[in-house]
């Protein structure tokens, strides 16, 4: 049986405070403070710009899209930013003589999950095929936020109905498949459960379920919530467990490294 969260898809109206700071955010800046450094303005220009006190207009919203990796438009308006390369790369298992697929079946160089005739295929991670003997599931670096898969950690592909992917709205390109391990998020999540993630959701906000890259080079699935003040100089984030016999952690959000948003699950 697949359940949907229904909780991932609450919408809200943005400022364009808030895409400036979920922008800085996502890309790892920890502090408006930080932020500001790196781009050369005054720590009281950008915070009023954060913060909402102060609009911005398109020459400060170009120079601050190209420093946090977005667009002018998206943090004016709101516009999803265009040509947003893909997080996921991975090899298909199924192909033969290294043929790989676009989204559309195509043969292509690139091959990800995403829609197909009648369905959608959305790739398998192997956590624990990466972790241990020096390999790491999940390759990420400071220098680059983008979350990519290493090749021989996608271990298969889901088949989803069209009429499944739309209930959980999100695009299937943004969606992988994560097994669950052990009971700390019992009993909303058991151990043996397909965990699907939105990759393309990486900030916690709204508070939910997220993939998270552990130290080993493993995947952990934990509750999150921003518990810092609006406008602090660093985010703090608590990170929970479902089951009571977890304890909860409060972190620094650029100790965090977020896979994606939990967005349903496959239980036996």
């Amino acid at each position: 049986m697949i359940y949907v969260d229904h909780s991932a898809n609450v919408a809200g109206m943005e400022s364009m405070g808030d895409r400036l700071r979920a922008a800085r955010i996502a890309a790892k800046y920890s502090s408006a403070t930080k932020a500001a450094e790196s781009l050369g303005v005054s720590v009281s220009t950008y915070r009023a710009h954060e913060n909402g006190q102060n609009e911005f207009g398109p020459e400060e919203a170009d120079r601050y899209a190209r420093k946090f990796g977005t667009t002018a438009a998206h943090l004016l308006t709101g516009q999803p930013s265009p040509n947003r390369p893909s997080l996921v790369k991975s090899f298909d298992p199924d192909t033969n003589d290294g043929e790989r697929h676009d989204t559309n079946g195509a043969k292509n160089g690139s091959a990800r999950g995403g829609e197909r005739t009648g369905g959608a295929d959305i790739p398998e991670i192997d956590v624990r095929a990466g972790m241990g003997a020096g390999g790491l599931v999940v390759e990420h670096s400071s220098d680059n936020p983008d979350i990519r898969f290493a090749p021989e950690v996608i271990r298969d592909y889901w088949r989803l109905p069209s009429s499944t992917v739309s209930q959980l709205n999100v695009a299937a390109g943004n969606i992988v498949a994560l097994p669950s391990f052990g009971d700390s998020m019992e009993p909303t999540i058991k151990d043996g459960d397909a965990v699907f993630v939105d990759i393309s959701h990486r900030l916690p906000s709204p508070p939910g379920i997220f993939a998270l890259a552990d130290e080993f080079g493993g995947v952990v699935i934990k509750r999150l919530e921003v518990v810092s003040r609006p406008n602090a100089e660093h985010v703090e984030v608590s990170v929970s467990s479902d089951n009571p016999r977890h304890t909860t952690r409060t972190l620094l959000l650029e100790e965090i490294h977020i896979i994606g948003r939990y967005i349903g699950r496959f239980t036996r």
